[in-house]
C-alpha cells in the first residue's frame, strides 16, 4: 500500500501523510455522520464551545465508520508501519476548542501507538491545523523537548511542520511524536483511529491495560453521555477477519 521510502519516512521523522486518499462523496458521508453522532451524544444540544468534546468508540458503533478500520488505505497502511500483529486501540471524535499545547501522547518509547487522524475540516497554521516536530519520537529529542513550558517563547515559536490539510487527506502519527495545535477556531473536527503494535511482553500488555483505563476516564471527563465501556458487543463480535483480528487480544483480556 505505501513504499519502502514512505515507511522510511515515517521511521525517520514519525509521521507520514496520504493525500486525498479519500474522495469527496466519501468524506462527505463521513463528515455527516460524525456530526449526527457529536450531536446525538450532546442530547441534539448546539455545540457549547466552551470545551473540547470527545466521543470515543466512534467508530465501534456505527457500520460506516467501522469500515474504515479495515479499509485497505488505513489498515495495509497501518499493518506496513507497524508490522504484523498490531491491534485495536480506540476511536475518538472530536471537536476541539482553542490551542492545543505541546505534547506527545505515547508513554513509552519502546511501545510506539499509532493516530490515524482525518481532519473534516480544511486547516492552515492560522486556522489550527496539527504541528509536529519531526524526529520527536526518538531520543535524544523526545526527551529535550519535555522543558518546552520553560524556553521562555510562544508555542506558535516553537520550530516544527504545520500539516495543512483538507477533507481526504489521512495522517498517521507515531503517538510519541510531539505535536501541538494553535489559533484554531471552535468546533473544529477529528476523526482518530488509534492502533498499537503487537504486544510481545508483560509491560507491553500493561501498558494496553493501562491505556484503556486511560480512555475510560477520558469519556468520563469529556463526553456528554458516559456508557462506562470503550468497545461494543458488535465490534467485539464481528464477523469482519481484519476487526477480529484486531480484537482478539482484548477478548484474551476479558473485556467481553
Amino acid at each position: 500500500m505505501i513504499t519502502e521510502e514512505q515507511i522510511a519516512y515515517f521511521q525517520t521523522f514519525g509521521f507520514l501523510v496520504l493525500r486525498q486518499a479519500f474522495g469527496p462523496d466519501e468524506m462527505n458521508a463521513i463528515g455527516q455522520k460524525f456530526d449526527d453522532l457529536l450531536d446525538k451524544d450532546r442530547g441534539g444540544q448546539p455545540f457549547p464551545g466552551v470545551s473540547r468534546q470527545a466521543l470515543y468508540g466512534i467508530a465501534e458503533n456505527v457500520p460506516l465508520l467501522t469500515s474504515l478500520v479495515e479499509d485497505d488505505r488505513i489498515y495495509k497502511t497501518v499493518e506496513s508501519l507497524l508490522g504484523d500483529g498490531f491491534i485495536w486501540l480506540c476511536s475518538e471524535g472530536n471537536l476541539y476548542v482553542g490551542n492545543t499545547d505541546w505534547h506527545p501522547d505515547g508513554t513509552r518509547l519502546d511501545y510506539r501507538p499509532m493516530k490515524v487522524s482525518l481532519y473534516l475540516d480544511a486547516l492552515t497554521p492560522e486556522t489550527g491545523c496539527l504541528r509536529v516536530i519531526p524526529g520527536s519520537h526518538r531520543l535524544p529529542l523526545h526527551d529535550d523537548l519535555k522543558p518546552i513550558p520553560n524556553f521562555g517563547i510562544p508555542g506558535t515559536d516553537v520550530p516544527c511542520f504545520p500539516l495543512e490539510s483538507q477533507p481526504g487527506d489521512v495522517f498517521f502519527l507515531d503517538m510519541n511524536t510531539w505535536h501541538a495545535s494553535f489559533s484554531g477556531g471552535t468546533g473544529r473536527r477529528h476523526l482518530a483511529l488509534n492502533f498499537v503494535p503487537k504486544p510481545t511482553t508483560a509491560e507491553d500488555t500493561s501498558v494496553l491495560k493501562e491505556n484503556h483505563q486511560g480512555v475510560l476516564s477520558l469519556i468520563q471527563r469529556l463526553q456528554y453521555r458516559r456508557p462506562g465501556r470503550v468497545f461494543s458487543d458488535a465490534f467485539l463480535d464481528s464477523d469482519r477477519p481484519r476487526i477480529q483480528r484486531l480484537t482478539a487480544k482484548w477478548i484474551e483480556l476479558g473485556l467481553k
